[in-house]
C-alpha cells in the first residue's frame, strides 16, 4: 500500500502528510537540529542515511510502493509555514503476534516553533490516521530524560509499559578486570550451554526480551537454541552466535550470546535466574568482553533499573533509557 500522499482537509493549511520524495532531506535537517545534543553514533549514522536516501531517485520510488508494508520511516505528517518545514512525525508499520500496530517516531519540532502545539497537533493527526486504518496499537518511547513529551503523550492516553535501557562497550575500551568485582562470583563456572537447560533459557529469554520491545532487532531466539535445531536454522539463516552460560552446583543459572550485525553494532543477549542475575553478569560478562575486546562496538539492551551495579562493575556505560507507551 502506497505512504500517504494527500493532504487532510479537516486540519489547517500547515499540516500536511509526509512525502518520501521531496521531505526526506528537510526531515534528516530537522532531526539534527532538534537532537543535536542528544545524537549518539546510531542517531547520525541513521541522519547520514536519511540524506544519502534522499538522493536515490530509485530508493524513493521503493519507499513510496512499501510505505504502509515494512517497518520504516516512509510516512507520517509534516508541519510546514512558508515552505520551511518546520515539523515532523513518522509512522513506521509493524507486526507483532498478529496484531498490526503503528510506532510514532522522529516527532519533532524546530526549536523556534515550539510551545504552539505543533507537536500534538502532528500526534493528533497520527492516531487518527491509526484509527481509521483499524491499527490493533499505537506505541512509541521517548527519552527518559524528556519530560515534555512524556507529559504530551500522556495527556493523549499513551501508558508506560516499559524502560529500556541501551548498554554499550566501545571498541578497544577494555572492560574492568573481574576482580574488581564487588560481586562474589567465584562459585560459578562459565561453560557452554547445554540443549537439557533450553526450556529454562528460553523461559528467562523470552520475560527479557518480550516481542513488543524487539521486534525492530535482530532478536530470534532459535538462533540462539543449542543442539541440531539451533545449528541448522543458523545454518540457513546465516546467522553467526557465540554462546556462555554460568553454571553453579550442577545448575545452569544464566546465558549470555553474542550475535553479530551487518550494520554498526553487535549485540549481547542475556537472561538469568532472577535471583542470580548479578552473579551471572559478575561472572560471564568481563570474560565475554576481553575476548570481545577488538571488536566493534557492543551493545545491551535490558530492562532498565536491573543489574546496574554489576554492568558498571564490567565495563558497560549506559547510552540511553527508553520509555515504551502504549495507547490505551
Amino acid at each position: 500500500m502506497s505512504a500517504i500522499t494527500t493532504p487532510l482537509t479537516s486540519q489547517p493549511s500547515q499540516l500536511r502528510s509526509f512525502d518520501v520524495r521531496k521531505d526526506l532531506d528537510a526531515v534528516a535537517n530537522l532531526v539534527e537540529t532538534c537532537f543535536a545534543d542528544t545524537l549518539d553514533e546510531d542517531g547520525r549514522r541513521y541522519v547520514n542515511h536519511m540524506h544519502a536516501a534522499s538522493r536515490n531517485p530509485g530508493y524513493l520510488r521503493w519507499a513510496m510502493a512499501v510505505a504502509e508494508n515494512v517497518p520504516m520511516p516512509f510516512s507520517g505528517f509534516v508541519w510546514e509555514e512558508n515552505g520551511y518545514l518546520a515539523g515532523n512525525l513518522s509512522l513506521i508499520p509493524y507486526r507483532y503476534q498478529g496484531k498490526r500496530c503503528y510506532l510514532i517516531a522522529n516527532v519533532a519540532v524546530d526549536p523556534a516553533y515550539r510551545r504552539r502545539g505543533i507537536a500534538r497537533t502532528l500526534t493528533n493527526a497520527a492516531l487518527e490516521h491509526a484509527r481509521k486504518r483499524g491499527m490493533d496499537e499505537i506505541w512509541l518511547h521517548v527519552r527518559s530524560e524528556n519530560e515534555a513529551a512524556l507529559h504530551l503523550y500522556q495527556s493523549q492516553g499513551f501508558a508506560e509499559q516499559a524502560q529500556r535501557t541501551t548498554w554499550e562497550i566501545k571498541p578497544r575500551s577494555g572492560p574492568k578486570i573481574a576482580s574488581q568485582s564487588s560481586i562474589d562470583s567465584s562459585s560459578i563456572r562459565i561453560t557452554r550451554p547445554q540443549l537439557r537447560f533450553w526450556d529454562q533459557y528460553s523461559q528467562w529469554l523470552r520475560a527479557v526480551y518480550p516481542p513488543e520491545f524487539t521486534w525492530h532487532q535482530s532478536f530470534q531466539i532459535t538462533a540462539l537454541r543449542p543442539g541440531l535445531l539451533g545449528s541448522l536454522y543458523r545454518f540457513f539463516t546465516a546467522s553467526q552466535v557465540k554462546q556462555w552460560a554460568a553454571e553453579l552446583e550442577g545448575r545452569h543459572i544464566g546465558l549470555l550470546s553474542w550475535q553479530p550485525q551487518s550494520r554498526h553494532a553487535d549485540h549481547l543477549w542475556l537472561a538469568s535466574s532472577p535471583p542470580d542475575e548479578s552473579r551471572v553478569i559478575a561472572a560471564l560478562m568481563p570474560h565475554i568482553l576481553h575476548q570481545l575486546a577488538n571488536r566493534r562496538r557492543i551493545v545491551l539492551e535490558y530492562p532498565a533499573g536491573r543489574a546496574i551495579l554489576a554492568l558498571h562493575e564490567a565495563g558497560l556505560r549506559i547510552q540511553q533509557t527508553l520509555i515504551w507507551m502504549r495507547l490505551a
